[in-house]
């Protein structure tokens, strides 16, 4: 018994990190949150430019946010699951649930950043993304393309 409760400890301590509920928050670079907003401050919008970029993030917020009340929903499942009594298979299907719902919050974050992508100019898009970069925690430089 003791074996067993030890072995189930261990499996649920190291899928923890996998399993921890930090939802995206509005602020997030890249979300169209207030950091964002406030990276577009610098760029010299035009008023219709704007106008655009609030369709777009207004465009993808309802979904995000579901999808997001979704995700939070499923990992507590699993969560639940992991220290319950479900069965392997029922673990397992949770969690590709899981995946696929951090699949889906991915794609349409990158959807949202391309149409938003799409509305700047390139030199408002090289100015964007050096400020991004000096925002960065520990202003690391971002990982070379391959």
């Amino acid at each position: 018994m003791l074996k067993k409760s030890l072995a189930t400890l261990l499996i649920c301590g190291s899928l923890s990190p996998l399993l921890a509920i930090a939802p995206p928050s509005v602020a997030d670079p890249g979300y169209g949150g207030p950091r964002w907003g406030a990276n577009l401050d610098n760029l010299n919008l035009t008023p219709e430019q704007r106008q655009r970029l609030q369709a777009v993030q207004q465009q993808y917020q309802g979904q995000m946010e579901q999808t997001r009340n979704q995700l939070r929903t499923a990992k507590t499942e699993l969560r639940q699951m992991m220290s319950g009594n479900a069965s392997e298979d029922q673990i397992r299907s949770k969690y590709q649930q899981v995946r696929q719902l951090e699949n889906q919050l991915a794609s349409l974050r990158f959807e949202s950043m391309l149409a938003m992508r799409g509305i700047l100019t390139p030199q408002q898009r090289q100015a964007l993304a050096a400020q991004m970069q000096q925002r960065r925690p520990g202003n690391r430089p971002m990982k070379p393309q391959q």
